[in-house]
């Protein structure tokens, strides 16, 4: 009996500090991270649905334009923000090593601090830029560009996100994408997707 007590307490001591290494490397993970954008945009998800904010939205691709309002509920506010998510690449465990960093640079056009990723090879986060007053956490702008090349395509676009502070919160006020396509035999096409958003 002393015996199966004693290979329990050295199984739930086992079980204690593998559970406790797994948290440990968890929260590692996380750490190293070089910038969340996908936490940010899953805040903005529910923030935006709860308020019931109006989405005024132009297209343009080509010759052709399209204008639409609408009241997106979650899931249409993870639609439409859902390409931004291609942000996140940099954060891969094979990309994060290869982006330069520059933090705290001034941004003479907008009073703002900047930090700066920049990929130091040909990743398809080619750059990310975060555009804050006081605290990174609290984003006024970030700039994106995102890149995608292979034997039937290239494809570059630039991605704008603009948050304003609303009641201590951060808040997403417009976006914007615009980019081009290059498919094997055929002409570039030019888009550009602009929303802003009312409360």
């Amino acid at each position: 009996m002393f015996c199966c007590r004693k290979r329990l307490c050295e199984f739930i001591v086992l079980s204690v500090l593998t559970a406790l290494s797994v948290t440990g490397c968890q929260q590692n993970t996380n750490t190293t991270r070089l910038y969340n954008i996908d936490s940010l945009l899953t805040e903005q998800v529910v923030l935006l649905s709860e308020k019931k904010s109006t989405l005024n939205k132009q297209a343009l691709l080509g010759n052709k334009q399209d204008v639409m309002e609408y009241v997106p509920d979650s899931v249409g506010w993870s639609r439409e923000l859902d390409i931004f998510r291609q942000l996140d690449a940099m954060n891969k465990p094979i990309n994060r090593s290869k982006y330069l960093i520059d933090d705290g640079l001034y941004d003479p056009g907008s009073n703002l601090t900047v930090k700066a990723f920049t990929s130091l090879e040909a990743l398809p986060v080619r750059s990310l830029r975060v555009f804050y007053d006081s605290d990174i956490a609290m984003p006024r702008k970030i700039e994106g560009v995102y890149s995608e090349e292979n034997s039937l395509f290239e494809s570059s676009k630039n991605l704008l996100l603009e948050f304003q502070q609303i009641n201590n919160k951060t808040v997403l006020t417009s976006y914007s994408i615009e980019g081009g396509q290059k498919m094997i035999l055929s002409d570039s096409v030019a888009y550009s997707v602009k929303g802003k958003i009312k409360f």
